[in-house]
């Protein structure tokens, strides 16, 4: 259940972290007729994740103790991500400037790509440090601990959390089925 619901968080955070790079692309492509349905399955669970962020968010401003829990593990990632050697403050600010000259609309196509690639190396980096972190026996424990914790305050909090979850589950596993496998394109 913790693994379920640890999977279903993190893919409601990164829904609403990179929704707006998914509107990008898609507007980006054609709109074919089979398309129609992904989207609005997507977006629909972008609604559900929104909602569940602002649970979330409720819950912690509601629970002073599960803030302080909240604070003391992420304090605790990114110490362990920095003992991999990744700098999470100057890769936040790598990170920073690489989006404003992407913004800037001052690049060239070439230059564009470039900075794409850079921003993807970082990304990768930060991952592989983040990854290695969340390895460690300590953050496993502290992260399984505050997940329980949280989602037992976030289903006192709200009583649409557990349908909220249980939908999104099942939106992922549409989603699933209704996108081509990664593992097609590559043969």
């Amino acid at each position: 259940m913790i693994k379920r619901t640890t999977s279903i968080l993190a893919i409601a955070l990164a829904a609403l972290t990179f929704g707006s790079v998914s509107t990008v692309a898609s507007a980006q492509g054609s709109a074919a007729a089979t398309d129609q349905q992904p989207q609005q399955l997507m977006q629909e669970y972008r609604q559900k994740a929104a909602k569940l962020q602002q649970i979330h968010e409720e819950t912690i401003k509601a629970n002073p103790s599960l803030a302080a829990e909240q604070e003391k593990f992420e304090k605790q990632v990114r110490s362990a991500v920095q003992d991999q050697g990744y700098d999470v403050d100057k890769g936040q600010q790598r990170v920073q400037e690489m989006a404003a000259k992407m913004q800037s609309g001052d690049l060239s196509d070439s230059e564009r790509q470039a900075l794409q690639k850079d921003f993807q190396a970082e990304r990768q980096q930060m991952v592989q440090a983040r990854d290695a972190a969340l390895e460690k026996p300590e953050i496993q424990s502290a992260g399984e601990k505050l997940q329980s914790d949280t989602l037992t305050a976030m289903k006192k909090q709200d009583s649409q959390t557990t349908k909220l979850l249980d939908d999104m589950e099942s939106l992922r596993g549409k989603l699933q089925s209704a996108m081509p496998s990664p593992a097609a394109d590559n043969s």
